[in-house]
């Protein structure tokens, strides 16, 4: 086979920008897009090894996972089909013997201010070794963004500090941190930091590659290299040792290449929108901060199935 026939066809750049026009139009959530070209292309050049049984992994995954690995600051990462995937595998890896519990930022309570999970809250909501009534907290979940709010890095690191403080009985093993980073991308360029310094604070994390990025699907975790070897075992066990993974990889790698540089522009954007909206009377749920824009429905009396149906 000629490396012409590997090329775009006519047909399938009229079926991307077709989707892609569709996308455009659809503000439902970041979720909603479409690989371009470069992705597209480059899934064609990736490699096609397999990740589970090849010895040296796939090289396309495994430049995914050094890469991440770099940008966070950890020992090794470990690509997943989904986030929510990784999420469960990075809880089991830190969830040793029960009776344990995970204290997350749940939108079923109100934070205290109304828009982030605070030190306070977490002290609040704590559960110590020794509570007969409910499983000991073992792990505090946080995620960045939430709803397109940032957790701010200030408030991320006096709750470390707290937990790496909290007592525990010897021959316990600390309360660990993780954060659910679906769009921890977009909290990094919003606060102007690096994404190294959006994780140090924290023992794993998990990162969403194909939300605000926009590759076609995956996700991948981060942490020390006995973690993310523990993790293997677990990602197989869950079902994720899929076959020639590079291809989702290398078009991951094109994604961040392609998105990256964009998220300050698109978080202005989304700024100038919301502003916009509210000069127009419309009122917003939470602080446009990011990529995503709020509406508070219930505060302007529209029914949610009018405002769809609209």
């Amino acid at each position: 086979m000629g490396e012409d026939t590997l090329a775009l066809t006519p047909k399938a750049v009229a079926r991307l920008q077709a989707a892609t026009e569709k996308a455009s139009r659809h503000f439902r959530s970041d979720v909603v897009t479409v690989p371009t070209q470069a992705m597209v292309q480059s899934i064609i050049e990736a490699t096609f090894g397999d990740d589970t049984y090849d010895t040296e992994g796939d090289p396309s995954v495994s430049a995914l996972e050094n890469k991440i690995a770099e940008l966070t600051g950890k020992e090794a990462a470990l690509w997943t089909m989904s986030g929510t995937q990784g999420n469960q595998i990075c809880l089991r890896v830190h969830l040793t013997q029960p009776p344990h519990s995970v204290l997350v930022d749940a939108r079923s309570h109100i934070q205290s201010n109304g828009v982030y999970l605070t030190l306070e809250d977490v002290q609040r909501n704590m559960i110590p070794e020794g509570n007969i009534h409910h499983a000991e907290t073992r792990v505090v979940c946080l995620e960045n963004t939430l709803a397109g709010t940032i957790l701010p890095l200030e408030e991320a690191k006096k709750i470390s500090e707290f937990v790496r403080s909290y007592s525990v009985p010897a021959g316990t093993n600390p309360v660990v941190m993780h954060p659910d980073g679906a769009r921890i991308f977009d909290a990094a360029a919003a606060e102007g930091g690096s994404l190294k310094e959006c994780t140090a604070c924290f023992d794993s994390v998990s990162i969403c590659l194909a939300k605000g990025l926009g590759a076609p699907m995956g996700s991948i975790i981060a942490g020390t290299k006995a973690f993310i070897e523990r993790a293997r075992y677990f990602k197989k066990m869950f079902g994720g040792a899929i076959r020639q993974s590079g291809m989702m990889a290398a078009a991951a790698l094109a994604a961040m290449k392609i998105t990256l540089p964009k998220l300050k522009t698109i978080h202005s954007l989304t700024y100038n929108i919301s502003t916009k909206l509210e000069a127009l009377g419309y009122k917003l749920a939470l602080p446009a901060q990011t990529n995503m824009i709020a509406l508070d429905l219930a505060a302007m009396e529209i029914p949610g199935s009018t405002f769809v149906e609209y």
